[in-house]
């Protein structure tokens, strides 16, 4: 599902049943024919009567009828407040029974008005009286009305996102991001772990404002809690195009798509390969075009075919001298050397001789670019499953070329569990 993409979202029967529920309980006292106190209010026998029949009807299910009765008390004249009041109360229960959202929000507006409603009464009927608005495409109402259900106290997740949505359909972007923010906020406060549909809401107003580092962010929050394919690919290809980047660390940014399984591009799969053979790891670049065969991405051209064999003659030629070549390493002076064959033991799978030598080169002299050697000791951790390890080392990566953004996503990648890999045979 593409974070662009825009799913409208429907209030849950499970709120209209509530309110109905109270709404009808809570309308039975009209139909009461026991004397009352002589200071209470009371409702004069040729109201009650037939209120107590739309009550009936209610209870029935027969909600056409008992608005149908309601609407001949309707023309009582010199109703008082009190019976008005229990009259708007039968009148949008059997509305809101049957969607009829235009009569449910003024007869709720008209219960609320009275101030004869306890606090949580307030809450349900303003709850109602949002999915009226939001159902009748008011969107300015609901989202008026959902931050009026909230400050009274509404509970329920759907108001949130129900004003998100209506303030983001009246095109009230900014506003509706504002919203998002201070919900993810209080989500963070409370130890709560935001709605997938909140966070795709913050991509979809930054989208509106024209705010590519704030739909970047939204992103990079989805993929942290929903890492599906399709928010990763995005993110991938938004901090591909950003100004910074350099063509350095892109390959980085291929590697991680690499790694998530994604099916690149015949040109990626040789960019890759051809750059891990210039830097003298044919094994990691036979590994590349291996992946690029199998995904039928290569092998449509000779040239495919070619580089497949060189990479796998000089691959067979690196492993049979892998272990002198790592010796000699360790009795040098110099860090890149120690740091390459290191890297190059973790490309073949020996993580536990691999690592320590990256670790132990990183710290001698001649690394020329530290930050680069920083993210590849990070991507060796989170490839050799230590995520603990690589998320502490990606996160001191720092610089200007868009190396950071990389160390970044490589970072949240490590975080996230990765398949347990089946025994050697």
């Amino acid at each position: 599902m593409n974070i662009q993409s825009f799913r409208v979202l429907t209030p849950s029967l499970s709120l209209a049943a509530v309110i109905f529920a109270a709404a009808l309980a809570t309308a039975g006292a009209a139909g009461a024919q026991n004397p009352a106190p002589a200071t209470a209010e009371t409702m004069r026998p040729e109201v009650g009567k037939p209120l107590q029949v739309a009550q009936e009807k209610i209870q029935a299910k027969q909600y056409k009828d008992a608005l149908a009765k309601i609407g001949e008390v309707d023309l009582i004249p010199n109703k008082t407040p009190y019976e008005n009041f229990f009259i708007e109360r039968m009148r949008g229960t059997a509305a809101l029974a049957l969607g009829e959202h235009t009569i449910t929000a003024k007869s709720f507006e008209a219960l609320l008005a009275t101030h004869r409603l306890t606090p949580a009464e307030r809450t349900l009927y303003a709850e109602a009286i949002t999915g009226a608005y939001y159902n009748l495409k008011d969107y300015k109402q609901a989202a008026g009305w959902a931050a009026r259900a909230i400050k009274d106290g509404s509970v329920l997740p759907q108001m949130r996102m129900l004003q998100v949505q209506s303030l983001y359909l009246a095109d009230d972007f900014s506003a509706a991001k504002a919203e998002v923010i201070a919900a993810l906020a209080a989500d963070d406060t409370a130890g709560r772990v935001p709605t997938e549909e909140m966070l795709r809401m913050l991509g979809r107003t930054a989208l509106k404002l024209n705010d590519e580092a704030g739909y970047i962010d939204a992103l990079e929050r989805l993929v942290n809690r929903y890492p599906k394919a399709d928010y990763w690919a995005d993110l991938i290809a938004r901090t591909a195009r950003k100004p910074a980047m350099s063509d350095r660390n892109i390959q980085d940014l291929f590697r991680l798509q690499l790694a998530l399984g994604d099916k690149l591009p015949a040109s990626e799969y040789l960019f890759l390969a051809q750059n891990a053979l210039e830097a003298g790891f044919p094994i990691d670049a036979r590994q590349i075009i291996e992946k690029g065969f199998a995904a039928g991405a290569l092998g449509a051209q000779p040239e495919h075919k070619k580089l497949r064999d060189k990479v796998t003659k000089e691959a067979d030629d690196d492993l049979k001298n892998m272990a002198r070549t790592a010796a000699e390493a360790e009795l040098g002076k110099e860090g890149p050397g120690l740091f390459n064959a290191g890297l190059n033991l973790v490309i073949s799978g020996d993580k536990e001789k691999g690592l320590p030598m990256m670790e132990r080169g990183i710290k001698r002299a001649g690394i020329k670019r530290p930050q680069d050697a920083k993210l590849r000791l990070g991507i060796a951790y989170a490839m050799a499953g230590e995520s603990r390890k690589a998320a502490e080392i990606l996160a001191t990566v720092s610089g200007p070329d868009g190396i950071a953004d990389v160390a970044r996503l490589w970072s949240i990648f490590a975080r996230q569990p990765r398949p347990v890999a089946p025994p050697a045979k």
